[in-house]
């Protein structure tokens, strides 16, 4: 259904889709040091930086972006679920899908995130009517040399930060 309204969405205009990891994106090691994550204790929002989700929703509410999970997150909760965590900790947006598990996938031997990144785009290019803009947001960088332009990397001691988040929006406009 999500995608559904993705693509019907997209007539007529570019469609901005950000490609979305969790870990030293939306936390970090600042993060899980200080007082107010510790406080948290064993509550799920103890895995998400308030200030990060203010940057992520500033980026989806100042360029429309549609976000898809690539994060490993998506491997154990289902597209509701994420939703559901996500509308917890004050995220404003909402998420529209997420990238694919190859069926060659192995927790100890993980296949690169570019190609599962490609295969969503492989799949779901066809079904816009328009356009499409994307950006990969991550701490890690294995992805495809192709996808080097539209990689915005974090560093997984800050998280995303302010400076990234205006780089984003910069690209997608």
């Amino acid at each position: 259904m999500e995608l559904e309204i993705l693509f019907s969405l997209s007539e007529n205009f570019i469609i901005n889709i950000l490609f979305l990891d969790i870990d030293g994106v939306l936390n970090s090691t600042q993060w899980y040091n200080s007082n107010s994550c510790k406080a948290l204790d064993k509550s799920i929002k103890r895995y998400f930086d308030p200030v990060c989700i203010e940057y992520l929703n500033k980026i989806v509410n100042e360029t429309e972006a549609r976000i898809i999970i690539s994060s490993s997150w998506r491997l154990l909760r289902d597209l509701q679920e994420l939703q559901n965590i996500f509308y917890a900790v004050g995220f404003k947006g909402k998420i529209y899908g997420k990238t694919p598990i190859s069926s060659s996938y192995d927790m100890e031997n993980p296949i690169p995130r570019g190609l599962e990144i490609q295969e969503w785009l492989d799949d779901n290019r066809n079904k816009f009517k328009s356009s499409i803009k994307y950006a990969i947001l991550d701490d890690e960088d294995d992805f495809l040399e192709s996808q080097k332009p539209y990689f915005f990397q974090t560093n997984f001691n800050t998280g995303l930060d302010d400076s990234l988040a205006e780089k984003i929006i910069s690209f997608f406009k």
